[in-house]
């Protein structure tokens, strides 16, 4: 796999990348911290501690790019175009949805 980040040698260096050119994308937008924060629903802190420390959950980070309207930067790992997404992961997510529901109903018993 010849990735055009390899000289990224850590998962720092490719987070301090990331939260760079979101940064850079806040401030194009016009946006401070505070209103990027609003427009995702992630509290404040989350936007300035992966700004400053690179660190930052998986949907916090998902929520912010759709923020900022660049969810595109997934389209050359899925295909997105696909008019059907595959019913097993539906069927997944709705069996744990279940499987969950069972365990309060249980646990109120």
């Amino acid at each position: 796999m010849n990735d055009t980040i390899d000289f990224l040698s850590t998962n720092k260096d490719i987070a301090l990348l990331l939260s760079f050119r979101i940064k850079e994308e806040r401030i194009a937008q016009e946006l401070k911290q505070s209103e990027l924060a609003e427009k995702a629903d992630v509290k404040v802190y989350v936007v300035r501690n992966f700004e400053q420390h690179y660190k930052i959950s998986l949907d916090n980070l998902i929520s912010i790019l759709r923020a900022l309207k660049k969810l595109n930067i997934f389209n050359e790992m899925f295909d997105f175009a696909q008019e059907r997404i595959d019913v097993d992961v539906f069927n997944y997510l709705e069996e744990k949805k279940n499987r969950a529901k069972q365990r309060v109903r249980s646990a109120k018993q």
